[in-house]
């Protein structure tokens, strides 16, 4: 009550996390005045999440406390701590809640109570190495003066934090998009739609729909015109190569005009890839797709009471992090009673994510793999009829050497020459296929989207099966949040050592 009082005063925004209803946490409170002081501090808070927890069973009020310290915990940057230095007296109790903080790395603003010292930070951010695992009684203390720097040391507290979204499509993304969606359908790899996936960031509440919205397309245009990118750049150097082997086929007084479209060729190659470079498809590629992949998650752990503050993968960007934080603290605490159809309500959220999720790693696996499988089969034709031709020209040449059949000279020559130009085309377009395959890795991305998809079914039967309670749901939205945190930071390794570079 003294912090709502403080807050109130400051006109800062109120948000409430209560263990029990209301009127059953207002028994906390002697009646009379106090109550009444209770009853008004609620009312005059933005928002109230009343938990489902128990009073009456053993042990049930105690853990219904811890669980809201812990709801807490999940929505603070900062913790204010008033603290008498004794341990907890229960489940849930101060000290209980603190040393979760000091684990979790939240720092914490301690004012105690029982002593005239001053308030003094706990933070294991103020160690500059790894000094492993900090507890209430050995982590870092600094005075009250550094709470400024520390709160500018957090992610997406300082305004330009904020991650720049590259710039708006040009004509060249848009054209190696083109590429993209033009090997997909050459090659027929991608399975025709069983349904049509409604517009997620219209089922997203706000403000989580708008910037996913914008995250999700800069994530799925970099995507395309990154592969579009080295599709073409791999395609235009076996096109160079072709160019200068017709030189042995056509007229001599064409070789100038074959001379400049190679030079155009090789000029469009460094182009894209001095484009590609600078605008940074690949990089804005990988951090928009991690940004709206976390705000997806966001949608339905917030629901929960629990803001994904902390929850990011190890390979997660920095600038992601921050835009992440600020788009969480926008959502804030739910206005909710936690009760059966609330639960039911959150069960099927998370049911229709899961599902959604499951369809889309399984639709990528189909695609992968019918596109690797089916570059790798045009490789294996073109190296044959490589070899075919090549064997074929021997034993025509051994026949003409044994006198068993007889060839004119011009027409020996002229064979000879399609040979040579056949037998060096055919490879360097298999080596162009070979080496878009080992670009784009579509054979790891397949398998690893079929693991996902795997993992997601079995969870998926888990939450369809669990009874729908609070905290058996908040564990299964967390643990669908790391499968699809987990696979992006292995995806995002994947691609991360994979620049746009010149075809080798």
């Amino acid at each position: 009550r003294l912090a709502a009082s403080a807050a109130r005063a400051h006109g800062w925004r109120h948000e409430l996390v209560l263990p029990f209803a209301r009127d059953t946490f207002a028994l906390d409170f002697a009646e009379g005045a106090d109550r009444d002081a209770f009853f008004a501090m609620a009312g005059d808070a933005s928002t109230v999440f009343a938990l489902d927890g128990i009073r009456d069973c053993d042990g049930q009020a105690a853990r219904a406390y811890e669980r809201a310290g812990r709801t807490m915990l999940a929505h603070v940057d900062v913790l204010l701590a008033l603290w008498n230095g004794q341990p907890a007296g229960g489940i849930g109790g101060t000290a209980q809640i603190m040393a979760e903080a000091v684990e979790a790395n939240i720092p914490i603003v301690l004012v105690p109570t029982a002593a005239d010292g001053p308030p003094v930070l706990l933070w294991s951010g103020f160690d500059d190495r790894d000094l492993g695992a900090a507890t209430l009684h050995s982590v870092a203390r600094a005075p009250l003066e550094r709470l400024a720097p520390m709160l500018r040391s957090l992610p997406g507290v300082q305004p330009n934090d904020a991650m720049s979204l590259p710039l708006p499509a040009g004509l060249t993304e848009r054209a190696l998009a083109q590429v993209w969606r033009l090997l997909l359908a050459l090659t027929r790899a991608r399975p025709p739609r069983d349904e049509a996936r409604p517009d997620q960031s219209r089922c997203l509440p706000d403000p989580i729909g708008a910037p996913f919205a914008e995250a999700d397309a800069v994530a799925s245009r970099m995507s395309a015109a990154f592969r579009g990118a080295y599709v073409a750049n791999f395609v235009m150097a076996a096109g160079a190569v072709l160019l200068a082997l017709s030189g042995l086929l056509l007229p001599l007084a064409i070789k100038p005009i074959l001379l400049a479209s190679e030079l155009a060729l090789i000029f469009c190659i460094l182009a894209i890839t001095t484009a590609g470079t600078r605008r940074g498809w690949h990089q804005a590629w990988i951090e928009q797709r991690q940004l709206a992949e976390r705000l997806r998650n966001l949608a339905i752990i917030a629901r929960l009471g629990d803001l994904g503050l902390r929850a990011h993968g190890a390979r997660t960007r920095a600038s992601v992090q921050a835009q992440a934080s600020v788009v969480s603290r926008r959502v804030g605490l739910p206005d909710a009673v936690v009760d059966a159809p609330w639960l039911e309500s959150v069960r099927a959220d998370l049911l229709a994510l899961l599902g959604d999720q499951r369809r889309y790693f399984a639709r990528e696996a189909a695609t992968m793999h019918r596109l690797d499988h089916r570059l790798h089969v045009t490789g294996l034709i073109l190296f044959g009829a490589t070899a075919a031709l090549c064997l074929g020209f021997l034993v025509a040449e051994l026949a003409l050497f044994a006198g068993l059949a007889h060839l004119d000279e011009a027409v020996l020559h002229q064979a000879a020459t399609w040979v040579t130009v056949v037998t060096a085309a055919f490879p360097t377009v298999g080596a162009a296929l070979q080496g878009i395959r080992m670009q784009g890795d579509f054979a790891g991305i397949a398998e690893r989207s079929r693991a996902m998809r795997d993992d997601l079914t079995a969870l998926e039967a888990f939450v369809q099966a669990d009874p729908a309670n609070f905290d058996t749901l908040l564990i299964r939205a967390r643990r669908a949040a790391q499968l699809l945190t987990d696979d992006l930071d292995s995806w995002t390794h994947a691609y991360h050592g994979k620049p746009l570079s010149l075809p080798g």
